[in-house]
């Protein structure tokens, strides 16, 4: 019998994170016994490599700001579990999650005991999913913006019918399941376009974007691609982004945003809310406001992205976890911080992640000294091995504790930054421990 919040919480996390056998049959059946609740919405669906959260963010403030009610369901979490569902950016309560988990756990234990075969049992990450949808069900939003897991095809969440999907871009991450090829990658997130218009943060024309569009073509839904867009960014402060953006295939005309979230990458993850909320409007789900749209991108934060944490001295932490967000902070960090003296950068990754080849993309910026330390890595996942960074990289420092290091190296000096980098779950640790 779950009765308390933590109990619950230790449910969840005794799941099993994984099955052999790829497929939405679990899911599905948990949900018909839940009464299908995944019919109960209107849904937004988002995956790629990087960028769904902050898209999401994006986009959530921007309905939020046309006086929308918006769910939403993000993962992984940087401070508490609930804020994987929350509604206008509030997370749902301890009491609440308790009773999602004590309504869902007699029919997974009623699934167990019927089919006595564990390949068929819920993963973690299907009675989260199933959560979410039950949650919304009972407690009605007029959208919810809901992030792919992992890849597309195979991902608990693809039950839902959305009104559009997003793919924010296509790189090398978790290439144990999606495949080690740009190709195969793609192929798993255009899982997620069905009989609706799909908006993808590249190209047509390159590896992800042809298998893309083929999907779109063969699905018969519009497909909107960054390329429609005429971009422009105008020099800015150093802790914000500005840049102006037409789009003729959505009739947007030239108009100017600023945003506070830093990076180009940021700037493509805004213009593909932007490309989402003129879908919404185009379907009649909101009416259009450009003063709204951008005082809604204007007011977006994210935590644990480029978020400082402290202006004396400069502290910064960043859940660049893979390669391509590694060198998106690069692109970051070499355009608004060329000038310091110093960039001190403390990084922990996972040891399933390209550990190597992201601190080599780190210490190649100009001005950067480069501390691999340790965390407390989730579950039984295991941490990278700082030694093997260093035997690959000397100019590398170990660091077996990453406060100390911190205290050491953030100076009260404006032309020093110290950058805490790297695994999620890391930056979660970090940001728990100096907000507190």
């Amino acid at each position: 019998m779950i009765t308390t919040y933590e109990q619950a919480i230790e449910y969840i996390h005794g799941r099993s994170v994984w099955k052999k056998t790829p497929t939405l049959d679990r899911i599905r059946h948990l949900l018909k016994l839940l009464g299908n609740p995944e019919t109960k919405n209107k849904f937004v669906h988002i995956t790629g490599t990087n960028g769904k959260g902050s898209t999401t963010s994006f986009l959530n403030n921007i309905l939020q700001m046309n006086g929308l009610k918006v769910g939403s369901f993000t993962s992984p979490y940087i401070t508490k579990f609930n804020e994987r569902i929350s509604v206008n950016n509030q997370m749902i309560s301890d009491a609440m999650l308790l009773q999602l988990v004590q309504q869902i756990e007699p029919i997974v234990t009623e699934i167990e005991h019927e089919l006595k075969n564990d390949e068929v049992a819920p993963t973690e990450f299907e009675v989260i999913t199933a959560m979410m949808f039950l949650y919304f069900s009972q407690n009605p939003v007029d959208i919810v913006l809901v992030e792919v897991g992992i890849g597309g095809i195979y991902d608990s969440t693809n039950v839902l019918v959305p009104l559009l999907s997003i793919i924010t871009n296509v790189g090398f991450d978790h290439m144990h399941v999606l495949g080690h090829t740009i190709t195969a990658i793609a192929q798993q997130k255009a899982g997620i376009i069905k009989n609706s218009p799909v908006i993808y943060g590249g190209r047509r024309q390159d590896e992800a974007g042809k298998v893309i569009t083929q999907k779109a073509i063969a699905q018969k839904v519009p497909l909107y691609t960054m390329e429609d867009n005429t971009i422009e960014i105008v020099n800015s402060d150093q802790w914000t982004e500005t840049f102006t953006i037409s789009n003729k295939k959505l009739d947007m005309a030239k108009s100017l945003f600023t945003i506070k979230l830093l990076g180009k990458y940021q700037i493509d993850n805004a213009i593909l809310a932007i490309m989402a909320y003129l879908l919404l409007v185009e379907k009649k789900i909101v009416s259009f406001s450009l003063a709204k749209l951008q005082l809604g991108l204007a007011n977006t934060t994210w935590p644990g992205r480029f978020e400082v944490l402290s202006k004396e001295p400069q502290i910064v932490i960043d859940g660049a976890h893979n390669v391509p967000a590694m060198n998106g902070l690069s692109e970051l960090l070499m355009r608004k911080f060329k000038n310091y003296q110093q960039i001190n950068i403390i990084f922990a990754a996972l040891a399933d992640k390209q550990f190597i080849a992201m601190a080599k993309i780190l210490i190649n910026i100009p001005n950067v000294s480069l501390y691999v330390t340790e965390f407390s890595g989730p579950g039984n996942r295991q941490i990278a091995d700082e030694m093997l960074i260093k035997r690959m990289l000397p100019a590398v420092n170990l660091s077996d504790n990453w406060e100390e290091t911190l205290r050491d190296v953030a100076k009260n000096n404006p032309m020093t930054l110290t950058l805490v980098t790297g695994s999620l779950y890391f930056i979660s640790e970090v940001r728990t421990i100096l907000t507190h």
